[in-house]
Parts: C-alpha cells; structure tokens; sequence
C-alpha cells in the first residue's frame, strides 16, 4: 500500500494499524505449520476497511481491536483453504500431499483461533456472526467450484459475496451504517481494480488464483470486459454513496475516492 495512502488511513482510527498487524501475526505464528506451508499474505486493505468501520462505533477499544484481530484470522483461514489446491501455494521440502493436508489443517487453526479469542471475552454473539459468515461464504464458493453460476455476471456476484461477506456481517453487528453501507462495494471494486491491472499475460490466474480458472468465458478478453464493467457499477455505487458521506468522515471519503480514481485511471490508460 502507498504510503501515503496508509498514512491518510491512520489518521482516521484511534487504532494503531502496524500494532494490530504485529498482534495478528504474532497470534498465526506456529513454527510446525510454516515450516511446511506458506503463511497467507495479510489484505491490508481488509484491515484498514475493518478498523475504519470499527473506529466508527461507540465499542470499547479492546473489543474493537479484539474484533480486528479476529476478523483477520477468520479472513486469513479462508484464504489458507483456498491456496489447498495449488501446487505453488506448497512449499517444496515435502510432498504435495502432506502439505495440502496440513494446509488445510492450518486454516483451521487460524479459524479456530478466532473462537477461543472472542471466548475469552464471552463474545457469543460475535462468535455466531462469524461463524455463520464462514458457512454462507464457504456456501458462495461451493457455488463457483461447481460452476452453478450461469453467467460471468452472476459469477462476479458470488464472488463479491466470498470477498465481502465477512466484513458487512461485521459492520451489520457492530451497527455501522455509513462506511459499512459502502464497505462491500469499495472492496470488491478494489480486489477487481487490482486483478484487472495485474491482468497480463498469462492472464488473470496471477492475481485471482483458482477462481481465475472458474470464470464462465471464452476468452480472456470476454473475462476482462466483463471484469471492466462490474468495476464501473461498483464504483459508481461507490462514489453515489460517498456523496452523503458524513463530515467527520471526510478523510475517509478522500482516501476511498482517490484509491479509486487512480487505479481506474489506470485501467483507463491501458484500455
């Protein structure tokens, strides 16, 4: 992330983001499990749009930072089950089949720890926000595995929902209505902004890994159409959603924008 971009962000939360990342990483670390499988990479843009949505709420701040913090790993777990079925995702000193077996063994390490911090608090109500977060999104991606998406359209509507899920569930507890309106939009926008511009030969499989192979098109430039279109309506629902914004949250409104902006600018100039 641009560093001038994360300082933007910062600004806006009472949260600490390089604290809240050295805690996530610190909850992963298991010197067994990444000694045979690659640690997922921490989406800072999740991070930020997640303490933003926090910040903006009247909760004490350890459960705030709590709620981060578990969120991510929650987030982390997902990602980790996905990376199962590809061979670069497993790290070379061990056959496949003993690493993918301990992938998925150490996404449910990372998911388990989401209960037992929240249990620690006596969160049962967030732990069954989460909990049924992960089902309905694990429901989403069964979807897309077995290609019972009838178009691209629909497929990209599934998607938004296995990117986003998370988060909104989030913000629907914490009662967040003004960055958690606009929260699933602005990140599925991103994710696909950054696919997009990514997008190169050999195609999208770098930036969107298996679910690359999933996309119901001919063709590579059939998908990249397609992605160029959902990006434009999400960004306008976006930027429709950011004109209301609140004035305490115009720092936040500024950063949104220009993330935007920039990385469509982008595609712009490539088209």
């Amino acid at each position: 992330m641009d560093e001038r971009v994360q300082v933007v962000v910062l600004q806006t939360s009472s949260m600490d983001i390089h604290k809240l990342k050295a805690l996530i990483k610190e909850k992963m670390h298991h010197p067994y499990i990444e000694q045979y499988v690659k640690t997922p990479a921490l989406d800072e843009e999740k991070l930020h749009v997640v303490a933003l949505i926090l910040n903006n709420t009247a909760l004490p701040e350890y459960k705030k930072e709590r709620y981060i913090i578990t969120a991510m790993l929650v987030q982390m777990a997902l990602d980790t089950h996905d990376s199962v079925p590809n061979s670069e995702d497993i790290l070379p000193e061990e056959n496949d089949e003993k690493s993918k077996q301990l992938a998925v063994l150490a996404g449910d390490y990372y998911s388990g720890l989401y209960y037992f911090l929240l249990s620690e608090i006596e969160e049962v109500r967030m732990i069954q926000v989460l909990a049924t977060a992960i089902t309905d999104i694990n429901e989403c991606k069964m979807q897309l595995y077995y290609k019972d998406n009838q178009s691209i359209e629909t497929f990209l509507h599934v998607f938004k929902q296995i990117e986003t899920l998370l988060i909104t569930r989030i913000a629907k507890y914490a009662e967040e209505t003004d960055i958690g309106g606009i929260a699933a939009e602005w990140l599925i926008a991103k994710r696909l902004i950054n696919a997009r511009n990514a997008a190169g030969d050999p195609g999208l499989e770098a930036s969107l890994g298996t679910w690359a192979a999933q996309i119901p098109a001919d063709s590579h430039e059939e998908a990249l159409y397609a992605i160029d279109s959902f990006i434009r309506k999400e960004s306008s629902k976006v930027e429709a959603h950011l004109t209301h914004f609140p004035a305490h949250l115009s720092t936040t409104k500024t950063w949104m924008m220009n993330a935007l902006n920039e990385n469509n600018s982008s595609m712009a100039e490539e088209g």
